[in-house]
This record gives C-alpha cells, structure tokens and sequence, in this order.
C-alpha cells in the first residue's frame, strides 16, 4: 500500500481559507455592524472574563465552569455598577449646573474682568459689549440646536441600541463557555492536509490574545489609578469613582480617558467654574498621553513584538476603518497579519 506524499511545492490551501474566513467576517462588519460588532465585543469580553476565572478555579472545591460563572458574576456586577453610578452624577451634577447659570445675575463686564489680559484687550480694542453679548447668545442657541439635533438623531437608534446589548450581554457569558468545544471542532475548519500546521496557528495566535487582553487590563488599571489620583490633587468631587470609570472604560484602548471627559467636565465646571476645566483637561491630558506614548507601546508593543509606532498607526486607522470595533482590536488584528505573513505568506513565496 502506497502512502500518500505530501506535495511540498504546493502552496498550503489554509492560506486562501484565513484570507477566506477574514473577508467573511469584513463583509459582516459592514452589512450589519450593530449584531457583528457586539458579537465581536462580546467574544473580547468572554476573554475578560477568563482572566479572573482562571484564578478562581485554582481555590479548592471550585470546578472551571463554576470558576466562569463566578467570574462573569463578578465582571457584569462591575460593569452596572459603574452604569448605575455615572447617570446620576451626570444628572446630579447637570442640574446644579443649569441652577447656577440660570441664577447668576452677572453682566457681560463682569465676566469680562474674569477674563485673561490678553482677551480683554482684545475685546477693549474694539469689541462692544453689546456685540459680545449677541455673539454668545448665538452660540449657547447654536448648541442648543446641536443637542437637540443629535438628540433627534439617537432616539430612533434606541431599539438598536438595545438589540445591540442584549446581544453584546449574552455573547459574552456565552462564549466564554464554549473554548472546549472550538478547542475540539478546530479541525473542521481546515484542510486535512496542513491541517495540524493551521490547528497550530489558531492557538498560537490565542495565545497572543490572551496575552493582548492581560496587557490591557495592567493598562487600564495604571490609567485608572493615573485619573484617580489626579483628579484627587486636582480637588474634583467623586475622583476616585472617576478613576475607577477610566479604570473600567480604558479595557477599549484610548476609551477610558474619552469616556470619562463627559462626567469630569461636569463635576470641574460645577466646583471650580472655567478653572475647573482647565484642572480636568490637565489629568486627563496627561493620562492620555502617557497611555499613548509610554504605556501602550512599552507594555503591548514588549507583548506582541510591535514597534510602538506600528501600534499607533495601527489604532488610528482602524479604528477609522471600524470605529470602536477597530480600535479594540487594531493591536491583536496587526499581530494576525505579522504572524500569518510569517506562516503562510514568506512560506507561499519560497514555493513560487
């Protein structure tokens, strides 16, 4: 009986199924990114959620699945609670500001002497008071009518906003199950002749992502502790709840510090007026940019191999591609194509 040969010159057929498999999952993303786009947050999620149940099933007497079911207890329980604390203050704050601006009886002059050297020159060399006055009337209407319009907007996005979560919520404590069964079914994806090789990559490249997400949790946690703080030397009220909102919202890389503007302008305007702004902008500018350029690049750019640069570039367009989506998983989407180049690609070139 003849054994079959392997042809060696033969390029390896799993190289047109990846590309195959990628393109699927692009064409996807584009015909319906609400569904697509919170399985995939869902699935980074459920990763999340490994991390900690790792460590819980290591405890006596606890068992994987019961380790998963604690841990997704425990990452869902942190996620409303961030939810349940952020609306009110939101609200809470909002509210004392429209108080403070609608019982303020202050003349244009008078905010005027408020104002920097420079922009009461500026304003003295020819600028009326009465033209000022119109000036900012015509402005606070044309962003009244901004925040109406998006307003607008959102309202009949509401049902798929909710479809979105419900789904995002359910994908998450789903998936994070089912490792032992895609751990088992891998083969059927692939051809029987590499197929070993491409079972390989697969959890290789698993590997990488865990290794991805065990980065960016110690990223979020640094920019937490980094807002935290500052906004405590800063003297803005609820500063350690918005360190631990930067904490939890920077698991989507860059997203923390954006996230946490919202809320932190709030609670600067309210305690510190115009000074306080300046206080927030300050924190969240640093955090932001030690993230960007020392964190991310040290910390995931040591973690999968990439140049600091590459990571950089590579959140910026694709997360212009695909929006939060993109920015997620720019850094593991760049380590795939590095990693399949060098599997697949340099091995179909020393075919040709």
């Amino acid at each position: 009986m003849k054994i079959k040969q392997i042809d060696r010159t033969r390029i390896d057929p799993a190289l047109w199924i990846f590309i195959l498999y990628l393109a699927a999952a692009i064409v996807l993303y584009k015909i319906s990114p609400a569904i697509t786009g919170s399985l995939i947050l869902g699935l980074y999620l459920s990763m999340i959620i490994m991390v900690p149940a790792k460590y819980i099933s290591k405890i006596k007497f606890i068992g994987e699945k019961l380790s998963l079911v604690i841990s997704a207890l425990l990452v869902f329980s942190i996620l409303i609670f961030t939810v349940y604390q952020i609306f009110p203050i939101i609200i809470e704050q909002a509210s004392k500001l429209l108080q403070t601006v609608s019982s303020a009886d202050i003349s244009i002059n008078e905010i005027i002497e408020y104002m920097p050297a420079f922009v009461r020159d500026a304003i003295g060399s020819g600028v009326s008071t009465d033209s000022l006055s119109g000036q900012l009337s015509k402005l606070i209407s044309a962003v009244s009518q901004y925040g109406m319009k998006y307003i607008n907007q959102a309202i009949p996005k509401i049902p798929n906003i909710v479809t979105s979560i419900v789904i995002f919520v359910i994908a998450a404590a789903y998936l994070a199950t089912l490792k032992p069964v895609v751990s088992r079914n891998l083969w059927r994806f692939f051809p029987s002749s590499t197929r070993k090789k491409s079972i390989q990559f697969v959890k290789n490249y698993y590997g990488s992502i865990k290794s991805f997400i065990g980065g960016q949790l110690i990223i979020a946690m640094i920019v937490g502790l980094i807002v935290g703080f500052g906004m405590l030397i800063a003297g803005i009220p609820y500063a350690m709840f918005l360190g631990f909102l930067a904490g939890v919202t920077n698991l989507i890389p860059f997203f923390g510090v954006i996230i946490t503007t919202i809320p932190a302008l709030f609670l600067g305007i309210v305690e510190y007026g115009l000074w306080g702004v300046v206080r927030v902008a300050v924190v969240l500018v640093i955090a932001n940019q030690l993230e960007s350029w020392v964190l991310s690049p040290k910390i995931q750019g040591d973690r999968m191999e990439l140049n600091w640069f590459v990571i950089l570039i590579g959140i910026l367009l694709f997360g212009g591609l695909f929006g939060i989506v993109g920015v997620l998983f720019a850094v593991p989407i760049m380590v795939f194509i590095k990693e399949f180049w060098i599997a697949y690609v340099q091995d179909a070139f020393k075919r040709l």
